[in-house]
This record gives C-alpha cells, sequence and structure tokens, in this order.
C-alpha cells in the first residue's frame, strides 16, 4: 500500500512539475525575462569522459549526455549548445559567464561557493592507475614519495590534497594520462574508472595499466551559478520530463542491458497482477499475496546477485592488476584452478587452460624444486603454516627464473578452502646477490680473485702439497712503470691494461694455477705440483713474454713489463701472511735490480727488508725530532772562480748510525710519501739559513730540488710563497730545480706553473739536463734561468770525445736561449779548463768545495 501511494504522489509531483514548466510567466531566472523564443542553454562538460560523453572518428560529440540533453531540448523546446573542452577549460568557461551549465562536474565544498548543484545522476568509482611494471600501489598511504598524474581541475586535486598528497602532475584529459603511464612519463594516476578503462581499452594498453580498487567514489551532477535559483527550476523541470524508460533506453545504449533486466520486468508485473487479481476473489487475492512475497524475495536476491557481482568484479580487479603472480590450487591433488593475468605473463601460459599446466610444468624439476618439495610445501602449509620460500621457476617455454613463493590457506568462495600461492619474480635481486657475493671475493675491475680467495687458494694449495709432497710456489708480480703510463695516458688507459694484464696472465698459466690481482698494479699467482725451481722458471718466462707484447692504449703503442718475488712452500714459510710477505719483499729487490725480472726469496733480502722498515720507521721519528740538516755545496763562476751560490742538500744525522746518505733515505721517503713534509721542511729550512748570510740582498742565492711529488701538488706555489715570507729571502735569491722529465708530464700544466714561478721573481733550474727526452721545442715554452749538465757527462769529460760532443751541444743550446749552463761533478782543474774553454758558464763539485753544514757555508762567505 505504502508503494502505490508513493507512486502516486510521485505522478501528482510530475504532473505539478510539468504544469510549472508550460506555464507562460515560467523564467529562466539569468536576469532577463522569458519570452516566447527562449535564448539556447550553453552547457559546458569533460569532452573526454566515455561513455557519458566523448568524440568519435568524425569529431562529433556522441555518449549519455549528448542524448540526455538532447531530450531534455526536445521536452523543453529550448536550444542547447553542447559545448565540450578539456575539464580545466570548461570550468574557466563557466566561472567567466562564457556557459549556463556545466556537466560531469563532482560536487565539492569549493564548488559550492559558486555552483548551485542538482541532485546526483550517477556514482563513479575513483582508483589509482598505474603501469604494470610498477608494485606497491594499493593504496593512498602508497603513494606518498610519488608526483600524481590528475587532469586539471579534477576533483581528485582536493581528495589527494585532504589526505597531504600535494606532488601532482596536471594534464588535460585523462587521455593524455593514460598516454604519460604507458609512456612511464607519469608512474601513477588518479583517474575514474569508466573513462580510464574505456580509454585503455580504446588504445590498446589495457595489459599495460592496472590499478587499485577504489579509492573512493564520486557523483555526476550538473550545475548553474549560485543564486540563480529560477533558472536551476527550470533546468531542473525540463529533466523531469524525460521519463524513466526512456532514461533507460539511452543507458542501455551506452552501457548495455542492465544486469538485473528481468528483475525489474518482475517488478512491473508485480506492480500490475494485483489489479487482475481483484476480479479472481480469494484465490486471486492470494495469488497476488503470494506473487509479492515472491517480488519482495526477488528484489533481494537481486541486490545480492548485484552486490555479490560488484564485489566478485572487485576482486577480479585486484586479482588481476596485482604486480605478483597468483596461483589458486585444490588442496587435496594441488591442481591448479586459476591463475591471475601477471602469472600467465609471468610464466608465459599464454591462453592455455589452467588444466594444461602442473607445478611440475612450472618448476625446476630436480630436487630440492619438483613436485615432491612441492608437496611437502603444501602439506606444512595446509596445517597451518604457512610458508615462504624461494624457487627455480620455469616459463611453460623452459626458461629458468628464482621467485620467491608464499602459500597460505584461503576461502575465496565462502565455502571451499584453497590453497593461495603467491610468487614474485625476484631474479633481479637474485642477480644482485650473486653479484655481490662474487665481488666479495673477486676483483671489481679484472674479475680476478681478490685476497680474500687468494687466502682460501692457497690454504688449499699447502693442504694439496702436503698431500702429495709436492711444493707449491707462489709470485708476487708488479707491473713495471705502470704509474708513469697511468699518470701520462690516465685512468682509464691505466685500467685498460690492468685488464689486458690479468687476461694474459690467465692464458700464460695452467687450469691449476691460481692468478689474482691485489690491488694496483700487484698481481700474486700460485703455481701448484711444481716439481723444483727450473719449473718455476720456466713459468715466469712464459708470464714475462706474455706480459712484455706491445699494446696499443689510446693510440698510444706501448710494452710492459714486469717484476717478481718468487718464495716456495714449505722453503720459504708455512703460512699464507708468511709466504705473501717474503714474495713481496723478493718482487722489491727484483725492482731494484733493475726491473723486468726476477728473485728467489733468501734469507738476506729478509734481513734487508727489516732494515728498510726501520729505516722506514725512523724517517718519521726524524722529522718529529729535529734530526735532518742542511749542507751547502758551493756553486762558483768557471771565469774568475766568484762564489755565486750554493745548493742545499739534505743529510740524516741518525742518533746511531750517524749521517745517512740522502742515496739511501730518499727513496724511502717517496714511496712513503713522507718526501712531501721532508721536502717543505728543506724549502723554509734553506731560506731561513740563506736569509742569515753576510751581504744582505747582495749575498748569494741557495738553490733547492723539488722532488716529482712536490712539484705536482697543487699547493706549491703557496708553500713557496710562504717560506719566502717566513724567512724574508729576496725571491730572486731562491732557485728551484726540477728535474728534465717533469717537463714531459701534463706539459700545459708544468708550463703554467713555471711561468707563475718565475713571476714570484724565483729562478728555476732543470737539473740532471741530457738525461731525460726534453727538446728545444719544449725548452723554449717552459720559463727556465738555468740547465744543470748531469755528472755523467762531466766526470769522464776528459777522455771521452762524446761527453766533449754532448757538453757543447748542451752550452751552445743553452745560449742561444739565453739560459745559464750549470756543470755538476767537477772534480779536477783539467776538467774546469775544458769546461771554460766550451764557454760554461758555472760549475759545482768538489775542486770547489765539498758539501758542508750551514755554519761553515756562512763562515765562507765572510772570509770572502
Amino acid at each position: 500500500m505504502n508503494n502505490r501511494l508513493r507512486g502516486i504522489g510521485f505522478a501528482c509531483v510530475l504532473l505539478l512539475a510539468m504544469a510549472s514548466a508550460a506555464a507562460p510567466a515560467a523564467a529562466r531566472g539569468r536576469g532577463a525575462a522569458a519570452s516566447t523564443a527562449a535564448a539556447p542553454v550553453t552547457v559546458v562538460l569533460d569532452g573526454n569522459y566515455p561513455p557519458y560523453v566523448f568524440r568519435d572518428e568524425s569529431g562529433e560529440l556522441r555518449g549519455i549526455l549528448v542524448d540526455l540533453w538532447g531530450l531534455w531540448s526536445a521536452r523543453t523546446g529550448v536550444a542547447v549548445d553542447l559545448q565540450a573542452f578539456d575539464w580545466s577549460e570548461a570550468q574557466r568557461r563557466m566561472a567567466t559567464g562564457r556557459a549556463d551549465v556545466i556537466d560531469t562536474i563532482f560536487q565539492t565544498p569549493e564548488r559550492e561557493r559558486s555552483l548551485a548543484f542538482s541532485e546526483p545522476y550517477a556514482t563513479l568509482d575513483v582508483s589509482i592507475f598505474f603501469h604494470r611494471d610498477l608494485s606497491g600501489i594499493a593504496d593512498i598511504a602508497s603513494l606518498r614519495g610519488f608526483t600524481v598524474g590528475v587532469k586539471a581541475g579534477d576533483a581528485c586535486i582536493d581528495w589527494l590534497a585532504e589526505h597531504d598528497i600535494t606532488a601532482v602532475r596536471a594534464y588535460p584529459n585523462y587521455g593524455a594520462m593514460i598516454d604519460a603511464l604507458v609512456a612511464h612519463e607519469s608512474l601513477v594516476a588518479c583517474i575514474d574508472n569508466p573513462p580510464a578503462l574505456y580509454l585503455a581499452y580504446k588504445k590498446g594498453v589495457e595489459g599495460l595499466i592496472r590499478h587499485t580498487a577504489p579509492l573512493y567514489s564520486g557523483r555526476f551532477h550538473w550545475a548553474v551559478n549560485r543564486g540563480d535559483e529560477a533558472f536551476l527550476q527550470q533546468v531542473r523541470d525540463g529533466f523531469s520530463r524525460i521519463g524513466p524508460e526512456e532514461r533507460r533506453a539511452v543507458e542501455e545504449r551506452w552501457l548495455g542491458i542492465a544486469l538485473n533486466g528481468r528483475t525489474q520486468a518482475l517488478r512491473e508485473m508485480a506492480r500490475y497482477l494485483p489489479f487482475a487479481a481483484a476480479a479472481a476473489a480469494l484465490l486471486l487475492a492470494w495469488n497476488w499475496a503470494l506473487r509479492r512475497r515472491v517480488a519482495a524475495k526477488t528484489a533481494s536476491l537481486s541486490r545480492a546477485l548485484a552486490n555479490l557481482a560488484v564485489g566478485e568484479e572487485r576482486f577480479r580487479a585486484i586479482f588481476d592488476n596485482v604486480n605478483d603472480a597468483i596461483f589458486v590450487h585444490d588442496i587435496e591433488s594441488m591442481d591448479i584452478l586459476a591463475v591471475n593475468r601477471r602469472a600467465r605473463e609471468m610464466f608465459r601460459l599464454g591462453d592455455a587452460p589452467e588444466a594444461a599446466f602442473a607445478v611440475e610444468d612450472l618448476s625446476e624439476g630436480r630436487h630440492p624444486y619438483c613436485r615432491e618439495a612441492a608437496q611437502e610445501r603444501f602439506r606444512l602449509a595446509a596445517s597451518g603454516a604457512p610458508q615462504i620460500f624461494e624457487w627455480h621457476a620455469r616459463t611453460l617455454d623452459g626458461e629458468f627464473f628464482w621467485t620467491e613463493v608464499s602459500m597460505r590457506l584461503a576461502r575465496l568462495d565462502g565455502e571451499r578452502e584453497r590453497m593461495l600461492v603467491v610468487a614474485r619474480d625476484i631474479s633481479e635481486r637474485k642477480a644482485a646477490q650473486a653479484r655481490m657475493e662474487f665481488l666479495a671475493h673477486h676483483d671489481a675491475l679484472t674479475g680476478l680473485p681478490n685476497r680474500r680467495l687468494l687466502q682460501d687458494r692457497v690454504e688449499q694449495a699447502i693442504a694439496l702439497s702436503d698431500r702429495l709432497g709436492r711444493r707449491m710456489a707462489m709470485l708476487f708480480l708488479d707491473l713495471d712503470q705502470f704509474k708513469t703510463i697511468n699518470d701520462s695516458l690516465g685512468h682509464p688507459a691505466g685500467d685498460e691494461l690492468l685488464r689486458l694484464a690479468a687476461a694474459r696472465l690467465r692464458a700464460a698459466l695452467r687450469e691449476s694455477d691460481t692468478v689474482c690481482r691485489l690491488g694496483g698494479d700487484e698481481f700474486v699467482v700460485v703455481l701448484n705440483h711444481v716439481r723444483d725451481t727450473e719449473s718455476v722458471t720456466e713459468a715466469m718466462a712464459h708470464i714475462q713474454e706474455a706480459i712484455a707484447l706491445p699494446v696499443t692504449l689510446h693510440g698510444t703503442a706501448i710494452s710492459s713489463t714486469a717484476s717478481i718475488g718468487v718464495v716456495l712452500y714449505p722453503d720459504d714459510g708455512g703460512d699464507f701472511d708468511t709466504l705473501l710477505k717474503k714474495a713481496d719483499t723478493a718482487m722489491y729487490h727484483a725492482k731494484q735490480s733493475g726491473r723486468s725480472t726476477y728473485r728467489f726469496f733468501t734469507e738476506q733480502m729478509n734481513v734487508e727488508a727489516m732494515a728498510h722498515l726501520d729505516l722506514r720507521g725512523g724517517l718519521q721519528r726524524a722529522l718529529e725530532r729535529g734530526e735532518f740538516r742542511l749542507f751547502f755545496q758551493p756553486l762558483v763562476a768557471l771565469e774568475d772562480g766568484r762564489l755565486v751560490g750554493a745548493e742545499a742538500l739534505i743529510r740524516w744525522q741518525h742518533p746511531e748510525r750517524g749521517l745517512v746518505s740522502p742515496a739511501e733515505f730518499i727513496p724511502i721517503a717517496e714511496e712513503s710519501g713522507l718526501i712531501v713534509p721532508i721536502g717543505d721542511w728543506v724549502l723554509r729550512e734553506a731560506c731561513r739559513q740563506a736569509a742569515a748570510w753576510p751581504g744582505g740582498r747582495n749575498a748569494p742565492g741557495v738553490a733547492v730540488n723539488l722532488s716529482a711529488v712536490q712539484f705536482r701538488r697543487d699547493d706549491l706555489e703557496a708553500r713557496v710563497v710562504a717560506a719566502l715570507s717566513e724567512s724574508g729571502l729576496a725571491p730572486e735569491r731562491l732557485e728551484l730545480e726540477i728535474t728534465e722529465s717533469l717537463l714531459m708530464h701534463n706539459v700545459d700544466a708544468v708550463m703554467g706553473l713555471t711561468r707563475r714561478l718565475g713571476s714570484l721573481g724565483v729562478r728555476l733550474s732543470i737539473d740532471d739536463f741530457g738525461t731525460g727526452y726534453s727538446s728545444l721545442a719544449y725548452l723554449k715554452r717552459f720559463r727556465v734561468d738555468r740547465l744543470k749538465i748531469d755528472r755523467s757527462f762531466v766526470s769522464d769529460i776528459c777522455r771521452n770525445d762524446e761527453d766533449v760532443a754532448i757538453v757543447r751541444a748542451i752550452v751552445q743550446m743553452a745560449h742561444s736561449l739565453k739560459l745559464t749552463v750549470v756543470a755538476e761533478g767537477v772534480e779536477t782543474e783539467e776538467a774546469a779548463a775544458l769546461l771554460r774553454l766550451e764557454q760554461c758558464d758555472l760549475a759545482q763539485g768538489y775542486l770547489f768545495g765539498h758539501p758542508m753544514p750551514g755554519a761553515d757555508f756562512s763562515a765562507l762567505l765572510s772570509r770572502r
């Protein structure tokens, strides 16, 4: 009875509304009086929201709202100008008064300030859509850290802001957003479900796009400007004239036949059958009551079926759009009952039905990745203990890969329990783990075993030697002149040489031998089953030949060599550390013997190595305790014998050994890096003492040798300035000596440094000239003042015509460049006379004075 009353009331309201709409005095409420020919109504809406509104291939507007507004116009007699734009443009037109109505709009508090809304006419789910390659997107919390794609002006922007998601990127329409997802331009996007699914299908990318369960549901309205109540009512009246059957026909045209179509027919039958039953007396009355109960039950069942359909649809959406493979198994038989879309992609199942493949078809097939192992996992999971484990899986076409599998019981259909198996592809993770494991025991540059793995191999080789009664040899190999190659050609060329050396070493050795890289240019080779020293020598010959083969690096042809130290087990030691230490000592002796050779370890080497270490430790203490001394060797003019300067030479006053020659400790200082603080001390001390010599600014100058390490440091110029400033020495009284070979490396940088030092007033000289490879062209580019002829050309000048010719050529070349020439190592009057004859300018050597302490040199100056 109540249903009938409500129906009659609704009919009355509808008739009143139609009468009201037909009244001649009705106004449209847009600020102008109604007229017989009403002005067209301009309606703006989102132009890309299928199936509600969209443009077909010819550009014509189509969809549910196009048909409904057409019916509205037919019922009211008022023309409708339907204008479709990108959503942000549609909103701008409404806000600036260029439209009367805006449709396809969600109602929000912000929009209620300027618009009056109709009742909702459609409810739409809104989800997060993402590319299938992205996993872990499930809810609003999982969006944090992402920039979310949104349609410009969309209500989703406000909804995201309410949940503290403000990192968004606006697109003009949903089509552009789908394209951005496919191209990975945007990783996640907030899109209403109907247009997103339609556009993905239309663009043929539905297999690439996933989406979450709905985040929220919005409802479509149309709206007019706030305050125009009369016009709002006019639009409402027009839509009230569109009957339910007409509206249903429009929706079925674009959405398909509704699932509850039969239910509606039964409702209609139930509405009219009571009228026919009134003529059938009590029997028909009873029949009518029965039909009412059936109709109520049917309606209830329809609603339940509709809810179930929605639930199943949501489950299927989640099931098919997660980024993990899902299998549903029968617990007893292990048969696969269902798989999701990701499972078909991951295991390459294609369209094969679930019955066409089994667990063993998707596994490696060998223990522990076989059906029997899977059955045991099933048994444990079925007993209530969820399982998580790694599994070596196989695609249906035979390719192996690693997965992480979880198993647990689940009640999916409301009654029977199933086994839910989720598999995640972890191939990249396993590859990364394998790479990390490899790098933990191998050198990243060459792929050779590192020190850790070498120790394990040596311990195995020792055990094998003990068992077989054979020797084992360890070779410590260092590439000669590697630092020079690295510095001159660059680190990429150095790395290439190391990789090439590693490959050549592997090729020159047996499979049973081991080669490893310790670091830098140092390699270690372990030779198993060594018969005698001759077999070791033969192996080293193969290694030397392989390393020495010419190679072109970055356009430069070079030939490398190696120095090798050799130890034997058990002769030279019984453990890894001892053998490695002694092999290193033997290699050091090979280096000292001229490089490109080898040395077997001897106990004498060990004694010398200990002395070397003792000297190295003493150097650090010497600097701290002030044990270094400066000696000065006079520099004289050959023409008249005048004392014109001195060269500062360092000596070490060792507390036990007395004076230690620089030839003994300078190489150790350079090797240990102590040459930098020692060289800095020499520079400052030489300037300090020279500033105190008698004669003031007219006193002779002092020459200081710079090591290669000092010269290449960026702060050399600053240190020179500091030494001059602290001592008060005039810059023109300081001479810095550099070796000829330094000029050939990084020419532009060296040239710039020599010019900056020269601009300070400091003089520069090239020491040991004639032993390097500099040319006249190079000398012209550098700002130098003197050339010092190496003592090897002076010591035998009186007996060797070739030395005379070399000295003559150097003097003539230097004078042509306006450079002063200094001869080193002059010890006899005959040599001095010959040098004077060749017009050499200055000389130093024992003939003119031995190196002497600073006080003695100062006294010498006073006497002169």
